[in-house]
């Protein structure tokens, strides 16, 4: 057990089960509203494991969703068959390719490469597989605390609403909680913790991301150290392949 994890449950207790109750609120009203078949967007990461187990207590007609991009953390995987596993539903993966896409593109301009490779690497397969399995709502573990167009959209839109880009229902039953309510869920439930979270301290864990293991828009956040301390073998991989900056 989590120590950090534990003290927060007992001192924001109020709080923890308010925000549990209403992502179940929101949850069972989406299911009422829209009907399945439905996907749980899992990445690996604590917002979308602990919304995965939530969501799997009110549905058993579930396909966990995982994007590999081309450029997840080694471990993602891992953890993300294993919250499948816990919560009995089949593992669909919508395969990119980023690294090639931005090997292709170049970076003279971060801000047009980092969209075009979302588009090629995430979007388009994630839409595919939505559309193959006739998918009719995707839970997704986003909060909107991480971002202020979240926060737009959310209060424009609301918890459920037909996404344009993604061709079904969006739900966001984590649209309330905090990166601390997440960890303290997992850890509470006994689910997967992704190792990234471990390199952190505890106190600072909440602050940790699950995302792409390189991003040249991040660079200068000092990743590129960090993938060479953590993933030696990737990083030999990435500065063979020619990605300048390696």
């Amino acid at each position: 057990m989590s120590s950090e994890s534990s003290v927060y449950r007992s001192v924001y207790q109020a709080h923890y089960r308010s925000v549990i109750r209403d992502a179940e609120r929101i949850i069972v009203s989406t299911m009422m509203s829209y009907g399945g078949p439905f996907a749980v967007a899992v990445s690996g990461g604590k917002d979308s494991v602990a919304m995965a187990h939530l969501v799997a207590q009110y549905s058993s007609n579930l396909i966990v969703l995982w994007n590999d991009s081309g450029l997840e953390l080694p471990e993602s995987e891992t953890i993300v068959r294993q919250t499948a596993a816990l919560i009995g539903a089949p593992v669909v993966v919508a395969k990119g390719d980023a690294l090639n896409i931005k090997l292709a593109k170049g970076r003279d301009n971060a801000e047009r490469t980092a969209k075009h490779t979302d588009q090629l690497a995430i979007i388009a397969p994630v839409k595919a597989a939505l559309e193959e399995h006739k998918i009719r709502v995707e839970f997704v573990g986003l909060r909107k605390d991480e971002s202020r167009n979240r926060r737009i959209m959310l209060s424009k839109y609301g918890p459920a609403h037909e996404s344009k880009r993604w061709g079904c229902v969006t739900c966001w039953p984590m649209m309330n909680w905090t990166g601390p309510d997440c960890l303290a869920y997992l850890d509470e439930h006994h689910l997967p913790l992704h190792p990234a979270y471990l390199r952190v301290p505890e106190e600072r864990r909440h602050e940790a991301r699950v995302s792409w293991v390189w991003d040249s828009s991040r660079e200068k956040m000092g990743e590129l150290e960090l993938i060479r301390k953590w993933y030696p073998e990737l990083y030999r991989k990435l500065r063979d392949a020619g990605l300048p900056g390696f």
